[in-house]
């Protein structure tokens, strides 16, 4: 009797509220849901087809973070290994026209880890000046000929000239501390890791309004949602602060090109079989995107690699995942679908205010009516969990900048997802690391037009602060122009932003590779 008292499955009353609080989030995913069986929305082919979107986001989206958030309990029982196993280590350091601050900076922190370990720098861009810089260091030089598949191919091109049993990878604008190596070796006692990844954070939130949106925005993926993935055995790669077993590399091939070549790399890593860690500890801080130029840079580059794996390879390995990274993969590879959803919103509410008849207005007041509990536990489960599972290390906020910043992203991400559709090519381009870069005013054309036709609605529509019945609509349509106009503002008052001292000692100081960057910059936007 007292065997089976203690098999029965035991819940915190953390697990609990957590619980309830899902289920209070499905049932307003249901009430949303039941609006577009209450009237004649079916009966359009172009209502049926965001009726898709709508169901594939909000199941996938959104009851998958909810249930990576629950499967946090289970990545915190995870015993932390004390001995360190007799393996050898290679630090690779990628480097490709990054200034000689900088790039001292990563290696030197790479060096002075605590363990013993090589530390190599991966040099892309063949500079002689980095190449006396590892010589100063006593750090070991790579290069190679050609840039064949940038960094999965620097970092493969390596691995041939190299024999650690792991190796750990830096981004180099990543300086890990001394005791990296000694707060994640230990994993690898356990034959069956394949690799162990190490949240990233970032250092430079005061530069401005976007560095600290921008680093704030990650807080939920690399806290909650993280942790939730190592429950359920599928912590992935996410570029940087990473350690993996060179045979795990061997197995698949080596590192997987492409411009989302860390999470190309984990899904093939596990439907090989291999298994893998997440540690929620701030042991390499990095620099979050300074300035819109670097920002917009990294989420097309982020957003497009994702959609295309999103239709290539998670459909090619999903038979070899495990439920729990199944679950896990769909709820990364979805998230930048908030693109396209914000846009559908955005033309939605155009039309409706613009024609300016009742019946539409109504109908639309009927459907926020809906949306409202939705969007009102999604970001009270969002909250929770986030203030839940954050490192302690960490700071509460009300993450309305990163919402307003992730928000009027969305000409982005939706341009990355109709690259990805109609495989439309875009080279890498590496995030800038100073605020150089200038986004030239058609890259912030959507958010012009959008203000612009969204304050006409208003103004020719028969919605008034006084009309309660349509008070909701006038609500939502406020709340867009709020937060296309603060992009928007940022943009127009780029120039005021007061770079930290960090940003001044990581600002490229050759001309050729400051040219090299603005280049990479201004190319796109």
């Amino acid at each position: 009797m007292n065997k089976e008292a203690n098999n029965k499955v035991k819940f915190t009353m953390s697990e609990i509220r957590g619980i309830l609080l899902v289920i209070f989030g499905l049932a307003a995913l249901g009430f949303y849901y039941q609006w577009w069986f209450t009237e004649d929305q079916m009966r359009s082919p172009w209502l049926v087809a965001a009726f898709g979107v709508a169901i594939i986001y909000g199941v996938v989206q959104l009851f998958g973070n909810w249930v990576l958030y629950l499967a946090t309990h289970r990545a915190t029982k995870k015993p932390m290994p004390t001995a360190i196993p007799d393996i050898t280590v290679d630090v690779f350091v990628t480097a490709c026209g990054e200034s000689t601050d900088l790039v001292e900076r990563a290696l030197t922190a790479a060096r002075d880890m605590r363990g013993s370990h090589r530390t190599w720098l991966l040099d892309d861009g063949a500079d002689p000046a980095l190449e006396k810089l590892a010589d100063r260091l006593g750090v070991d030089y790579l290069t190679r000929s050609g840039s064949k598949d940038l960094k999965a191919g620097n970092v493969n091109a390596a691995l041939a000239r190299t024999n650690g049993d792991v190796v750990a990878i830096f981004d180099i604008d990543h300086a890990p501390k001394p005791d990296f190596l000694e707060r994640t070796l230990g994993y690898f006692s356990d034959p069956d890791i394949g690799f162990v990844q190490v949240m990233l954070t970032f250092e430079n939130g005061k530069d401005g309004w976007v560095a600290q949106a921008a680093s704030d925005s990650s807080l939920d993926f690399y806290n909650p949602t993280s942790i939730g993935s190592d429950g359920l055995g599928s912590a992935t790669l996410v570029g940087s602060n990473a350690i993996i077993r060179r045979t795990t590399l061997e197995s698949i091939g080596g590192y997987h090109p492409g411009l989302a070549e860390d999470l190309a790399t984990s899904i093939a890593i596990h439907a090989e079989g291999w298994q893998s860690v997440y540690v929620a500890e701030p042991l390499a801080p990095g620099y979050a995107p300074p300035d819109l130029a670097a920002w917009f840079t990294q989420q097309l580059k982020w957003a497009r690699g994702v959609f295309e794996l999103l239709i290539t390879d998670y459909p090619r390995y999903f038979r070899k995942l495990t439920l729990g990274q199944k679950v896990s993969y769909a709820v990364r590879m979805t998230y930048y679908w908030i693109g396209p959803v914000v846009l559908l919103h955005l033309l939605t509410t155009l039309v409706v205010l613009l024609k300016g008849d009742h019946d539409g207005l109504n109908s639309y007041q009927n459907y926020l009516i809906h949306l409202a509990p939705l969007t009102f536990m999604t970001m009270i489960i969002r909250s929770l969990a986030l203030r839940r599972w954050k490192h302690r290390s960490i700071s509460p906020n009300l993450q309305i900048k990163p919402m307003a910043l992730v928000y009027a992203t969305w000409p982005i991400y939706a341009l990355a997802w109709i690259m990805a559709i109609l495989r439309v090519p875009l080279g890498f381009r590496a995030t800038p690391k100073s605020a150089n870069g200038t986004v030239k005013p058609r890259w912030m054309l959507p958010q012009m037009v959008t203000i612009v036709l969204l304050s006409i609605g208003l103004l020719i529509s028969p919605i008034t602060l006084t009309n309660f019945q349509l008070l909701l609509v006038f609500g939502f349509v406020i709340s867009q122009v709020v937060a296309h106009s603060v992009l928007l503002g940022q943009w127009m008052h780029a120039s005021m932003a007061k770079p930290v001292a960090a940003y001044k000692r990581s600002a490229p100081t050759n001309p050729l590779m400051n040219n090299w960057r603005m280049a990479e910059s201004k190319q796109h936007f």
